[in-house]
C-alpha cells in the first residue's frame, strides 16, 4: 500500500488496496523482442476475453531491459501489442540490425535517428510521473559513470522518487530512459542524463541494460516490488 498517498495521483485508487499483484518481466535480445510481443499478443487476447482488461490494467508492475524496456514502456503507456509490433516492423532495422557498422559509426557524431521515433511513440514530454503511466514501470540500464546496474522504477514511494529531491527520477523523460536502456555499445552512443540543469556535474552516462547481470529483469523486479519503498 502507498506510504505517501499524495504522490500517487491518478494511480492511487488502483494501488491503495492490499491485494496480490501481477508482475511482468521482459528481457533484452534486440529484434527478438518481436518473439516476446508474439507471446504477449496471445496473452493479451486471453486476458481481454476473460477480464476485458488491457495488459497495463492486468499487470501491476512491468519491467524491461533493452528491447524489453521499449515493450515495457509502451505497455505502461497503454499501447497494445499490435501498436508495438508495428513500431518494430517500421523501425526495427534502425534499432537492431547489426549490419553496416560504418553507417552506425556516424551516429557517434550526429543525432541518433532512434531518438525522434522514441519521442514520437512515448511523447517528448512524458516522464515517469504517475499521471503519465497506467501502471508501475521498471527500466534497467547501466550507469557507466559508476560501473553499476541502474534499475529505475516509477514507484512514487521510492527513495529517489521523492518530488522534493532535485534529482527526482520521476522527472526523467521516458523516451530518454528507454534510449539509455537500448544504447548498445558500438552501435549507438551512450545516453547522458542530467537531473538538475543547475548541477551539470551531477550528470551520468548510461548504456544498454543488457550489459548488466539483469538482461532478464525478473529477479530484480521481484526485489524492487518486495523491498521497503525507501530503498529504490
Amino acid at each position: 500500500m502507498p506510504t505517501h498517498p499524495e504522490r500517487w495521483k491518478s494511480l492511487l485508487t488502483r494501488y491503495q488496496d492490499n491485494r496480490p499483484r501481477r508482475m511482468l518481466a521482459l528481457d533484452g535480445g534486440g529484434i527478438r523482442g518481436l518473439i516476446s510481443l508474439g507471446i504477449l499478443q496471445k496473452i493479451e487476447a486471453m486476458i481481454k476475453q476473460k477480464t476485458g482488461q488491457a495488459l497495463c490494467e492486468y499487470f501491476d508492475y512491468i519491467a524491461g531491459t533493452s528491447t524489453g524496456a521499449i515493450i515495457a514502456a509502451g505497455l505502461s503507456r497503454a499501447m497494445t501489442t499490435a501498436d508495438l509490433i508495428k513500431f518494430y516492423q517500421d523501425y526495427g532495422r534502425q534499432m537492431f540490425d547489426p549490419s553496416g557498422l560504418l553507417e552506425r559509426f556516424k551516429y557517434l557524431h550526429t543525432a541518433d535517428p532512434l531518438i525522434h521515433q522514441l519521442q514520437n511513440v512515448f511523447g517528448a514530454a512524458t516522464t515517469l510521473a504517475p499521471d503519465d503511466l497506467k501502471c508501475l514501470l521498471l527500466v534497467v540500464t547501466k550507469n557507466v559513470t559508476t560501473d553499476s546496474a541502474w534499475p529505475v522504477s516509477s514507484n512514487p514511494d521510492a527513495k529517489y522518487n521523492d518530488p522534493t529531491r532535485p534529482d527526482c527520477n520521476l522527472r526523467m523523460p521516458l523516451w530518454k530512459l528507454v534510449r539509455a536502456s537500448t544504447a548498445a555499445p558500438v552501435y549507438f552512443p551512450a545516453e547522458v542524463m542530467t537531473w538538475d540543469p543547475r548541477l551539470p556535474s551531477e550528470s551520468a552516462v548510461f548504456v544498454d541494460g543488457g550489459m548488466t547481470p539483469y538482461n532478464n529483469p525478473a529477479f530484480l523486479l521481484y526485489r524492487m516490488a518486495t523491498d521497503t519503498p525507501d530503498t529504490g
